[in-house]
């Protein structure tokens, strides 16, 4: 599909092509531009400036991703040029078409905030994004990504990235990143007789040594497959120094219980809470997103966009928390953890992914009011709802899974315990969810 002003707009077809704003995807209901967010941060006026230009060029949905950025669906071809300039314009979007799709770093969206965290990632997000960006990066793959945690009560780890860097502290009580490659961290607590880290202040070095060994590859998976995991991991650490070692003992300090970002919750200012609510299967309308600015705005509040598609408004006063939620509901936001909304996670489906055989949006929501009546103790922990067998919404399994096989017709999976199940059921969402319920508590019950 032809574009303007130098914006290619093409069909979802490249392999390792991710959508931008400079280059869109092709899809069923319009351009699909992906606005990268490094640390899912986004300041209350880029949020105005975003749904202000949004609304200008007649987009749609704005979706929430599960890398914490946002996309701007149906869009008219040529109306991306108007978007990308104002978004060039409002420091949302880098200019340089090959820097922008570089700028994939996943943080916390409670960092610097968090009661527990062993450090606050800001400074290491903002030291990563800026080697993505240099000269050094320009041959890495646009779905390259970086994952940074800080080893708070809301966590990012279990999620596999090029590099991830975990906080935790070592047997002599300093506190360095762990450093995986093509790996997810680590979320239990169990302790380790050796890791590889690396002091806080040295990430730049080692975010160095592995652009430096592994962009010509693009991935570090395409590296690894290569050369081999031990002759990478062991150049990287020369290259990187004395910064990164080896620990003969390391123990993660305890770490607190995980918290669900959703809800009012206190942060490490005693005076302050942070306020999480998730968006219905990860989507805002644009004079939502508005709504969501000028919220953010009164309370002075940063927004988070999370991993689970939702957000968190920061440093709000703890006597205006309870008001702030209510204001987010009154947007059409979740901030109640019991919603069955919260459970719940779908793609664009047939409306809106040309390789969608069902409308997932809409059946999602079906799933969502039969989760209503249930009581929550009886619903299943997660349910995806997917368009097709690529299961884009969902990065690891779901309880139930619901994949579409063509025209209102889904193969359900269910895992319990580890044991996965394939029903193939040819019936409504709502009454697949109901025997998937049900034979998924007949497996727990069993197991």
């Amino acid at each position: 599909m032809p574009g303007s002003a130098g914006v290619h707009v093409e069909a979802r077809s490249r392999r390792g092509a991710c959508p931008s704003v400079h280059a869109p995807f092709e899809e069923p209901d319009g351009a699909l531009a992906r606005v990268r967010l490094p640390g899912g941060r986004l300041a209350p006026a880029s949020a105005a400036a975003l749904a202000a230009a949004a609304a200008r060029v007649g987009a749609g949905a704005v979706e929430l991703t599960n890398r914490a950025n946002v996309q701007v669906r149906g869009l008219a071809p040529a109306a991306v040029p108007d978007l990308r300039d104002a978004l060039i314009g409002g420091g949302l979007v880098a200019r340089d078409p090959r820097v922008d799709e570089r700028r994939n770093v996943l943080a916390s969206p409670t960092a610097g905030v968090d009661r527990f965290e062993l450090v606050d990632v800001g400074a290491a997000v903002a030291a990563v994004l800026e080697r993505l960006a240099s000269p050094a990066a320009r041959g890495i793959s646009p779905k390259f990504g970086v994952l940074v945690d800080g080893g708070g009560e809301v966590g990012v780890r279990g999620r596999v990235h090029d590099l991830a860097l975990g906080a935790l502290r070592t047997a002599d009580g300093d506190v360095r990143f762990e450093v995986r490659l093509a790996d997810a961290l680590p979320e239990n607590d169990a302790a380790r007789e050796v890791a590889w880290t690396v002091e806080p202040a040295a990430v730049p070095d080692l975010v160095d040594a592995v652009l430096a060994v592994c962009a010509p590859y693009g991935r570090v998976t395409n590296a690894i497959a290569s050369r081999g995991s031990d002759r990478i991991a062991d150049e990287i650490r020369r290259r990187a120094g004395d910064v990164s070692t080896r620990r003969d003992v390391c123990t993660r300090a305890p770490r607190p219980r995980p918290v669900d970002p959703v809800g009012i919750h206190a942060q490490r200012d005693g005076g302050r809470v942070w306020v999480g609510a998730r968006a219905v299967l990860g989507r805002l309308d644009v004079p939502q997103l508005a709504a969501l600015a000028r919220v953010a705005a009164v309370r002075g509040s940063e927004i988070r966009v999370t991993p689970w598609r939702g957000v968190v408004l920061t440093d709000v006063r703890r006597e205006h928390g309870a008001l702030a939620a209510r204001e987010l509901e009154q947007l059409g936001l979740v901030c109640d953890p019991g919603h069955p909304a919260n459970v719940v996670v779908a793609c664009a489906g047939s409306t809106g992914c040309a390789a969608g055989l069902v409308d997932a949006q809409r059946d999602a929501r079906a799933v969502i009011d039969a989760l209503a009546v249930l009581p929550r103790a009886r619903r299943p922990a997660s349910v995806h709802v997917s368009g097709c067998d690529k299961g884009c919404a969902c990065p690891s399994p779901a309880e139930v899974s619901l994949v579409g096989t063509g025209p209102d017709r889904y193969d359900v999976f269910v895992d319990a315990f580890g044991a996965e199940a394939r029903f193939g059921l040819r019936r409504t969402a709502a009454e697949m969810l109901r025997d998937a319920i049900r034979t998924a508590l007949d497996t727990r019950a069993r197991a």
